[in-house]
């Protein structure tokens, strides 16, 4: 046998390995992400109808804590209601059919509210979007632990699950502040018996070890109020599509930093609110945060300059609200 003819054996082999190894990874995320789903997810087609109630805190970064309520009445994917209320602020949330209506109360949007709808949702999760990676331990437990595969692996998002009882124990995701990229762990505990289901009912989350939510559900019963009123679109709601698939939020091609304004001094932060269409394009920016005119200007100025590919549902293009935060540093 000559070299060249041994040579390539040996590379048809390792490319053989490679691609068996691959496809058992492939296989074993998809087991686990799957097993999640079946265990938890009491949103899937042909579950029970349901309705969800939730206690939470948020906790701001000037120690304020601030309390609230999340409602949900749930009969079908085409059908359900989700009510946030925190303080005197109130989202209200419908679908039916393929339409989905939202409606706030004001133009401030309390940070972090936008997570509390998606705490309990276990069904979101795609295996597509993960791979394995190293098993760890969280809080002295063992988990088998999955990255995601977008961005550079600084960026990237984690999944941890229960090595004894398969169910999803934590989310951890990158928090970028300024220049500096933290983490963000929110933890699943507490887990008990719904029907067929095992649905966590403590939440934590917190942001370089300091909290930031806590939830606890203190309601889950089968069958909702059958009270047709609760699924007609409250008056002044914005219509939109109601997506069906997981929603895979748009993709930043290109951000700009603000400048800061001539009057600055300490810290600042700036909530941003905007819509990317289908096209990429981003319309209707605001600020949702308390007005302060000079930072808002130069969070508006930057934000303008932000590129992005659309969001996407089943591989679609899709129209998308998200939030972004400016912080203003002085260091003395």
């Amino acid at each position: 046998m000559t070299f060249s003819r041994a040579l390539f054996i040996v590379c048809t082999l390792a490319v053989l390995t490679s691609a068996t190894f691959a496809g058992k990874q492939k296989a074993e995320t998809a087991g686990l992400i799957e097993h999640a789903r079946q265990l938890s997810d009491i949103r899937t087609e042909g579950a029970p109808p349901f309705r969800l109630k939730m206690d939470f805190k948020i906790m701001k970064d000037d120690g304020a804590v601030l309390s609230g309520t999340y409602t949900e009445f749930w009969i079908s994917e085409t059908q359900w209601r989700r009510e946030t209320t925190l303080g005197d602020f109130r989202r209200i949330q419908i679908a039916s059919g393929k339409k989905l209506w939202l409606v706030d109360n004001s133009t401030v949007v309390p940070r972090r509210i936008g997570d509390i709808a998606h705490i309990p949702d276990v069904g979101r999760l795609r295996p597509e979007a993960w791979k394995s990676r190293n098993d760890r331990k969280i809080n002295g437990v063992g988990m088998h632990c999955l990255e995601d595969n977008l961005g550079p692996s600084a960026l990237r998002q984690v999944l941890c699950f229960d090595k004894l009882t398969g169910t999803l124990n934590a989310e951890i995701s990158p928090v970028l502040s300024g220049t500096v990229i933290g983490e963000r762990i929110c933890l699943l505990s507490d887990y008990q018996k719904f029907g067929e289901y095992m649905v966590a009912r403590s939440y934590e989350c917190a942001e370089d070890a300091q909290p930031k939510l806590v939830a606890k559900v203190v309601e889950l019963a089968a069958g909702p109020a059958h009270d047709p009123t609760l699924f007609v679109p409250p008056e002044g709601a914005k219509e939109s599509v109601n997506c069906l698939g997981s929603v895979k939020p748009p993709t930043v091609v290109h951000q700009q930093d603000p400048t800061p304004p001539r009057s600055f001094s300490g810290t600042n932060v700036v909530t941003i609110s905007v819509v990317v269409g289908i096209d990429g394009k981003m319309r209707n920016p605001r600020v949702t945060s308390a007005p302060n005119h000079d930072y808002d200007e130069a969070a508006l100025e930057a934000m303008q300059q932000w590129k992005f590919k659309p969001a996407t549902c089943d591989g679609e293009p899709v129209e998308k609200e998200i939030t972004t935060e400016f912080e203003f540093h002085r260091y003395y």
